[in-house]
């Protein structure tokens, strides 16, 4: 048997210059899309906290400064249920609210922060300070301020 040379390529490609300026500008957007998220999903646990000790009564004075944060195996961000007042006190969502609704609410405060991961970092980090480990796992404390003054666009 003989093989014959192929007539025609086998499927159509663009030019090398344009797959690659599409490439490119793919993978800028995308990391523009993770820095914002990470942008958002800061500004959003700052509003979750708040909501929290506030009972979602945007006008109510609050002393949240910090919020604890722990990184997960794959990278993501997850409440712990810790904050710190602004005189460096720190304390539970279940001291201030009660274990049950604590536990509802960290847990839909942990829907968003888990979008805190390592494609966002130089978002968030810059924004923590290093808190001491949890079970093994790295945790931060979250400037609320800091991450409340983000831009979200």
């Amino acid at each position: 048997m003989t093989t014959q040379p192929p007539t025609r390529p086998a499927y159509p490609l663009p030019d090398s210059g344009t797959l690659s300026v599409a490439a490119q500008t793919a993978l800028n957007a995308s990391h523009q899309a993770a820095y914002r998220l990470g942008r958002v999903m800061a500004v959003v646990a700052a509003a979750a906290v708040r909501d929290i000790l506030t009972g979602h009564d945007h006008e109510a004075a609050f002393d949240a400064a910090g919020v604890e944060l722990t990184e997960t195996a794959d990278g993501s961000l997850q409440a712990t249920g810790w904050y710190w007042t602004a005189a460096g006190e720190q304390h539970t969502f279940a001291e201030a609210i009660g274990e049950r609704e604590a536990s509802w609410s960290v847990s839909g405060m942990n829907e968003w922060t888990s979008y805190l991961d390592d494609s966002n970092r130089d978002v968030w980090h810059p924004l923590c300070t290093e808190a001491l480990d949890r079970d093994g796992c790295p945790a931060y404390r979250l400037d609320l301020a800091k991450a409340a003054a983000l831009p979200i666009d």
